[in-house]
C-alpha cells in the first residue's frame, strides 16, 4: 500500500455527508464544494450544489483552491445515461508574489504557497475517503465545462 502525507483531517461529519452523497439517488449534475480550514487543519464543507449546471458549479468557485466533488450525468453516444462521480481538484495557477511589496495581496492574486501545499498534500486523503477513481487537476475554472467532463468520463 502506498503512503502519502496527509495535511488535513476530514471530520466524521463529513464523511457521513460524503457517503450520503455517493449513494444518492440523484439523477441530476449535483456538487459538494470542499475546502481547507487552515486554522482547524480539516478538510471541511464549503458549499453542496443540488440539480445544477456545471456553469453554476464554476461560478461557485473562489479564487482559493477547492475540491469538487461532482456526481455527473454522462449521455453516451449510443443514448444510455450513466451517472459517475468525480472529484476536480480546482487547485489554481502559481503567482509569484515572494518579490512584491504588494505581498499582502497574495490571497487576490492567487493562493499562498502554504495553502497551496495544505491542499496538494491532503489530495489523495480526499480522493480515498470520497471514493473514487476518476480524479482531475484543473488550474482554471473556465476548464471545469460539460466537454471537458464528457472526455475524462466518456
Amino acid at each position: 500500500m502506498s503512503r502519502f502525507i496527509t495535511t488535513c483531517g476530514i471530520s466524521r461529519g463529513l464523511r457521513e455527508r460524503l457517503r450520503s452523497f455517493k449513494f444518492s439517488k440523484s439523477t441530476s449534475l449535483n456538487a459538494l464544494i470542499l475546502k481547507v480550514d487552515r486554522d482547524a487543519q480539516q478538510i471541511v464543507l464549503e458549499d453542496s450544489i443540488e440539480d445544477c449546471s456545471i456553469d453554476e458549479v464554476r461560478r461557485e468557485l473562489s479564487q482559493q483552491p477547492r475540491f469538487v466533488l461532482l456526481s455527473y450525468v454522462l449521455r453516451h453516444a449510443d443514448g444510455r445515461l450513466s451517472y459517475p462521480m468525480c472529484l476536480v481538484f480546482y487547485s489554481l495557477k502559481m503567482r509569484s508574489v515572494a518579490h512584491s511589496p504588494l505581498r499582502e495581496l497574495a490571497g487576490k492574486q492567487g493562493c499562498s504557497p502554504e495553502l497551496q501545499m495544505m491542499y496538494a498534500g491532503s489530495k489523495e486523503n480526499v480522493v480515498q475517503e470520497c471514493e473514487v477513481t476518476n480524479n482531475f487537476e484543473i488550474r482554471d475554472a473556465e476548464e471545469l465545462t460539460k466537454e471537458y467532463l464528457d472526455l475524462r468520463l466518456g
